[in-house]
């Protein structure tokens, strides 16, 4: 999937959504990707923020963000069930 074909149906913090997510997708046969970024592993001058500071003060639930993307074509279909499985 190319950047300029694909959009975010999801982002969050939890990995239990995400794996709610990924499973109504693939039960469906929307083909999806996503991305993890670790807030606490970022650079930012002479090493990582968590290497500098430590895990002080940091909230670990938020430690993770996760984006889901699909083609552009599945976004409508994806948005309702992302919404209808989250929202039970």
């Amino acid at each position: 999937m190319f950047p300029f074909n694909k959009e975010s149906v999801y982002i969050g913090y939890s990995l239990e959504e995400l794996a709610k997510v990924r499973y109504v997708l693939n039960r469906e046969g929307i083909k999806h990707s996503y991305r993890v970024v670790n807030r606490s592993g970022q650079w930012s001058g002479p090493g990582s923020r968590r290497g500098r500071f430590g895990s002080f003060g940091m909230n670990m639930k938020y430690e993770k963000q996760y984006t889901v993307y699909v083609h552009k074509k599945d976004v409508e279909k994806a948005k309702y069930l992302v919404n209808s499985v989250l929202h039970q």
